[in-house]
């Protein structure tokens, strides 16, 4: 059936992006794969292939019930959708696999929650992506503008064909076309479906991010990162900023101030006639092993090290923030007058 072969065709376009973005991950970072045999690499592929499947059957549900629903009378309009429909998924695939190479030279890891995380701050990712990645930029606009001019001249589809199909065969096949692609979102035979863990097949961390699918990790972090929220929420409630601002301030007997809520300043028992100067260095990534006095190289950071000497240095003093953002709020939040 026409049908058919159209989803398929769309199936493959997907697969094979999806594929040659693998192979490259698994070129550039094949010196990483000598502990596990040449087979068991290649087994990379295989799980890959896997949630390559999952991810373009999930692409594959509106093509399909176009395909399967739409009345002859619409073929026209329907192909035209349909074509910006893979078109902007061919893209966005694109994107992300290009930008899979970069994350993972930073992050050792296939894009994940951070991906998505970091898009509250478009400013501040898109400046630091234009300074670091213009190359790498250049390169993916290149692939994206080639890839939508050859898919506009030379696609393979031929949709209108699919949809001059009767539509009372169509419809027919929309029950074992949603069955297929159910079975291939689910990707399992037990009581709950595969995931993204379906990838962890090998001890080499490596080998199991290049089985990874990156669209689809991106999807099921934001899917996952949302209910979390969600259930946050719903354990601790809701209240408005004032009135939150209002019940610490009753409860720690601090007069709420308008710049600062909660600034409540201790003096100092020891008093000086000598002002005292106090600089605080906040480094971002940053690890105890580019510096001396931590256990690092001291060569890396020497003037950290000779300040190390001349002052007051904490060499076990830990943040209470999970993320960047909130350890420099916690770090800040206690200042010295």
């Amino acid at each position: 059936m026409p049908i058919l072969k159209e989803l398929f065709k769309i199936y493959l376009l997907f697969i094979t992006l999806f594929f040659l973005g693998r192979l490259g991950l698994y070129v550039v970072y094949f010196d990483r794969l000598t502990d596990i045999s040449f087979t068991e690499s290649l087994l990379s592929f295989l799980y890959g292939l896997k949630l390559d499947t999952m991810t373009a059957s999930i692409i594959l549900i509106l093509p399909a019930l176009i395909l399967s629903l739409t009345p002859q009378y619409f073929a026209r309009l329907a192909t035209r959708l349909l074509n910006i429909y893979v078109l902007i998924f061919i893209l966005i695939a694109l994107y992300i696999e290009n930008a899979t190479f970069p994350f993972v030279a930073q992050y050792d890891v296939r894009p994940n929650y951070l991906f998505v995380e970091y898009l509250k701050y478009p400013k501040e990712v898109s400046s630091m992506i234009l300074k670091e990645y213009p190359l790498q930029l250049l390169v993916a606009l290149m692939m994206l503008i080639v890839s939508a001019w050859a898919y506009l001249r030379f696609s393979p589809l031929k949709l209108q064909e699919a949809l001059c199909t009767p539509l009372w065969k169509r419809f027919l096949l929309l029950l074992p076309i949603t069955a297929l692609l159910f079975i291939g979102i689910r990707s399992s035979l037990g009581h709950r479906p595969a995931n993204i863990s379906d990838a962890l097949y090998s001890t080499n961390r490596m080998a199991n991010e290049i089985a990874k699918n990156s669209l689809y990790s991106i999807g099921s972090a934001y899917y996952n990162y949302t209910k979390e929220s969600d259930k946050l929420v719903q354990s601790y409630g809701k209240i408005d900023l004032a009135e939150a601002y209002q019940r610490v301030s009753m409860r720690l007997n601090i007069p709420l101030g308008v710049d600062l809520p909660f600034n409540r300043p201790e003096m100092t028992h020891f008093s000086s006639s000598n002002p005292k100067n106090l600089v605080i260095f906040i480094q971002e990534s940053l690890g105890s092993q580019f510096v001396g006095f931590s256990g690092g190289d001291v060569s890396i950071t020497p003037n950290l090290e000779k300040l190390s000497h001349e002052g007051l240095t904490f060499t076990n003093l830990f943040s209470n923030g999970t993320r960047s953002i909130r350890g420099l709020a916690a770090m800040s939040s206690g200042g010295f007058l």
